[in-house]
Formats: structure tokens, C-alpha cells, sequence
């Protein structure tokens, strides 16, 4: 047990520094790789009580199991929580998707929740093509928005870092464009991400596993699942679906 756990360390120090290191340019040659998002400083992670926005936004990631202990020294280095067994995602959810559109990542920044138990992390996004719109959250080209996903790293005081998130699910990277499906929020004007495709000039890669056979990699230093399509077939196969969905729907 200790030598498998020694091995997931040193495969994980290994990983980390080559999705930091690698390009997020268009049209790089390396695959796309697992992430498990942008690391924060702790002090600079913690929830506020004062910004109304944060403040609702760490209450939505808050723990529900009362026996859970406030992320510290004391916390194991890594937790992710795999997927359920069976499960089974649309490629597509257009139905569960109030907005899809094709973006630039430009910061991303990792947060405790309210509780201090969990971790999510929030990512800027240039909207650069809007695929599907609807409702308030009416999205135009240009609009920076925030979306969000549970997980992330943050570094406590010592420099030890805590890993949390879902193995199934990876983070987006900050610089990368993207196709993503996003769910809004308005208690708190954000987008909870759906699912997203990760766009490198020519190819495009899932960022999320799409069921449980596709999700039982044997370490976590993977490439993510490329799609058949060439990004331009991609890109046009979404917004037929789009505009079928959108007919469907009247």
C-alpha cells in the first residue's frame, strides 16, 4: 500500500509540473492533459463574508456531512472522488446547458468554501463565440464570465498542498479555449461548467469522461479522450445540434 501510495505521489509531482509547463497555443502538438486546476495560496483561498457574491458562491460548495473536519495540516494531501459506478454523461447536454459557448480561459483562482471544507475553483472566460443562449443570462461576444467547477489545489503556509476534485473531471487551463456547457446561476451570477471540450487548433479532447469504462485510467497522468472530429467538423457538429435543440424546444 505505502509503495502504490509513493508511486501516485511522484506520478502526481510529475504531472502537475508538466500541465503547468506545457503550451496552451493553438495547435500545439501535445496532447491535452488531466488538470486538476490552478493552485492558491490559503490565505488568498479563503471565503469572505463581506463580498456578497463570494460569500454565496462558498456556501453552494458547502459540506453537508457535520463530521467533516475544516481542510488543514492534518488533511490528506489528495482526495478525489471517483465517479459513480455506471454512470453515463450526454456528450452534448444541451438540455441541462443554459448557455454554450466557445471561450478563452483567462485566470483561473481556487477558493474554499464557506465551511473550509471543500474546495472549488472559478475561471475567467472571454467569450468568443456564443453557440446557445437564453433567459437573464443573455451572453453576447466579448462578455467576461465566471464559471465554476467543485475541486482545485490550494497551498497551506507549510507549502503542503491539498488536491481535491473528481477523478472523472478535469480542470480547464488557464490560456486554452474551450466549447463550454454551462449552467447558470443567477443567486449567483456565475456558470457552474456542464461539461467542456478542450480546442488545440486541430484536434479536440474531452475534458470530461463521458462514462465509467472510458473512466478507469490507471494513473491520473493521462492524456484526455480526443474526439474523432477535426475542430472545425466539432465546432460545426455542435451548432447543427444547437439549432436542432433550439427547434425542438419551439
Amino acid at each position: 500500500m505505502a509503495s502504490k501510495l509513493l508511486r501516485f505521489m511522484s506520478l502526481l509531482l510529475t504531472f502537475s509540473t508538466t500541465v503547468f509547463a506545457q503550451s496552451s497555443t493553438p495547435g500545439a502538438a501535445s496532447p491535452a492533459l488531466y488538470n486538476f486546476g490552478p493552485i492558491t495560496d490559503y490565505d488568498k483561498a479563503l471565503p469572505s463574508s463581506t463580498d456578497v457574491l463570494r460569500f454565496r458562491r462558498g456556501e453552494r460548495y458547502n459540506d453537508s456531512n457535520s463530521a467533516q473536519t475544516e481542510l488543514g495540516e492534518g488533511s490528506d494531501a489528495i482526495h478525489l472522488r471517483s465517479g459513480e459506478t455506471h454512470f453515463k454523461r450526454d456528450l452534448l447536454p444541451f438540455g441541462e446547458s443554459n448557455e454554450v459557448v466557445v471561450g478563452t480561459v483567462t485566470v483561473g483562482q481556487a477558493f474554499l468554501s464557506n465551511d473550509k471544507r471543500r474546495i472549488y475553483s472559478e475561471f475567467k472566460v472571454e467569450v468568443k463565440e456564443v453557440i446557445k443562449t437564453s433567459g437573464s443570462a443573455y451572453l453576447r461576444v466579448g462578455d467576461s464570465i465566471d464559471i465554476e467547477r467543485i475541486g482545485g489545489r490550494i497551498k497551506l503556509p507549510s507549502g503542503k498542498i491539498l488536491v481535491r476534485g473528481n477523478m472523472p473531471d478535469s480542470m480547464p487551463e488557464i490560456g486554452g479555449r474551450y466549447v463550454f456547457f454551462l449552467k447558470f446561476d443567477p443567486h449567483t451570477d456565475d456558470y457552474p461548467l456542464v461539461t467542456g471540450y478542450q480546442l488545440n487548433g486541430t484536434q479536440v479532447y474531452r475534458l470530461d469522461d463521458m462514462n465509467y469504462e472510458d473512466s478507469n485510467w490507471r494513473d491520473l497522468n493521462h492524456a484526455l479522450r480526443p474526439e474523432t472530429e477535426s475542430e472545425d467538423q466539432f465546432l460545426q457538429h455542435v451548432r447543427n445540434e444547437a439549432s436542432t435543440a433550439n427547434k425542438g424546444g419551439n
